[in-house]
């Protein structure tokens, strides 16, 4: 699930499948980047609005998504959460 998950290194997301990790989640994302992504994403309304996946490297398919998580920097909440989980630490 993990190398799978990896596809999300490249490609977008509607605002309606992150608005509420941005908007309403402290604890496990980082502040900056949510309110980076606040940007295109308003707390009502745009749920169509596209937002990539990742924002150093978009188009690449690269590590970066992991490094991302690392640093709290995913955009959709499953992600975030099969990282952070403790069952997939080891990996």
């Amino acid at each position: 699930m993990v190398a799978l998950s990896g596809a999300h290194t490249i490609g977008q997301a509607q605002c309606v499948t992150f608005r509420d990790r941005i908007y309403n989640n402290a604890s496990d994302i980082d502040p900056d980047f949510a309110a980076t992504r606040r940007g295109n994403c308003p707390q009502t309304g745009g749920n169509g609005n596209l937002a990539p996946l990742d924002l150093v490297t978009p188009n690449n398919f690269d590590n970066n998504y992991y490094s991302n998580l690392i640093a709290k920097r995913g955009l959709l909440a499953s992600d975030q959460i099969l990282f952070s989980g403790g069952s997939t630490d080891s990996i």
